[in-house]
């Protein structure tokens, strides 16, 4: 019998982890998109269960004024405010984007068919959220950049 985090679940995110990890570079062409969430999965110990989707994404990968290699991760609810995060760490091949924001343990994945696969933990909890991506006009959410959490 499993128990804790070794789970086929957790299994999956680790996989996805090590996925987002292993990806080459590819076209650094600008990528805008905002992403609507349409189906959640919560893992906890005792199992996992769908919840009501409550966030919408704006994901960004693009060349800086200077020419360099920029980007950001929001990540908004619904009906309030943003998480903020400026140039997480940003991998992409010929098929995928990946944003990882390692110290709030947080990894989104952008196909090449605008399918977000969003996967974020806190403590033994594990969020698993999917949706759909479209191209978008450069966010820049006013406001304080928040620390990631």
């Amino acid at each position: 019998m499993r128990s804790g985090c070794d789970t086929p679940r957790v299994r999956y995110v680790i996989l996805i982890a090590a996925l987002s990890l292993n990806s080459g570079t590819a076209s650094a062409a600008n990528f805008w998109q905002e992403c609507q969430i349409e189906t959640v999965t919560l893992c906890t110990p005792d199992g996992c269960r769908n919840v009501a989707p409550t966030l919408k994404l704006y994901l960004g990968d693009f060349a800086n004024s200077q020419g360099k290699r920029a980007g950001y991760y929001y990540r908004c609810r619904r009906e309030g405010a943003c998480d903020k995060i400026e140039d997480p760490w940003i991998g992409r091949n010929d098929r995928y984007r990946v944003f990882v924001i390692r110290e709030a343990a947080v990894i989104s994945r952008v196909d090449q068919d605008g399918k977000v696969t969003d996967v974020s933990t806190l403590d033994d909890h594990v969020l698993i959220s999917r949706g759909t991506c479209w191209s978008a006009k450069p966010q820049r959410i006013k406001g304080q950049v928040s620390p990631a959490k």
